[in-house]
C-alpha cells in the first residue's frame, strides 16, 4: 500500500499544487525513525519528548562508552514506542565506537560512530521489520 508522504517534502510541488511523492508503510516507518534519531528532546514545539538524547552529547568527549550506549538505548527505545506506535517488540541494538577518518584539510580524525540496530514487528501486517541507522556524534560530523 503506497499511502504515507515520503520525507522530505518538496515544497514546490505544494505550490504548485501537483502530487505529493507516496510511499508505502515500511518506508514510512524507516522516515520516523530516521526523524526521532536526528531530532534532539524539545526541538520539536508542540511535542518536547519527540527526539533522543545522543545530540545532547555532539560535542563531547565520549569517556564512558558504556554507560553511554545504555543512556543512548534507553533514550531511543523509548522515543520509538511513543512516537511510532506502527512498530511493535521493538529491541535495539547499538554499537558505539572511536574511528578514524580522513579529511583533506586535518589528515585524520577520530570520530565517535553510531550504529544502531532496530528491530521489531509492523503492527498492521504482522511482518517483521529491520532499520539500520549510522551516524556520527562530534563537532562537524553530519
Amino acid at each position: 500500500m503506497v499511502g504515507y508522504l515520503d520525507i522530505p517534502l518538496a515544497f514546490s510541488d505544494i505550490l504548485d499544487k501537483k502530487e505529493l511523492r507516496r510511499i508505502d508503510l515500511n518506508r514510512s516507518i524507516h522516515n520516523m525513525i530516521h526523524l526521532i534519531t536526528i531530532t534532539t528532546y524539545n526541538e520539536v514545539k508542540h511535542d518536547p519528548s519527540f527526539g533522543t538524547e545522543i545530540w545532547k552529547y555532539d560535542f563531547e568527549n565520549v569517556y564512558n562508552i558504556h554507560s553511554l550506549k545504555d543512556e543512548f538505548k534507553k533514550s531511543i527505545l523509548s522515543s520509538i514506542r511513543n512516537n511510532e506506535k506502527r512498530l511493535i517488540n521493538v529491541s535495539i541494538d547499538l554499537q558505539i565506537e572511536q574511528i578514524e577518518i580522513r579529511t583533506i584539510v586535518q589528515g585524520k580524525r577520530v570520530k565517535t560512530q553510531i550504529k544502531l540496530f532496530i528491530d521489531g514487528v509492523i503492527d498492521k501486517t504482522n511482518e517483521p521489520f529491520n532499520h539500520l541507522e549510522t551516524f556520527f556524534i562530534g563537532p562537524l560530523s553530519y
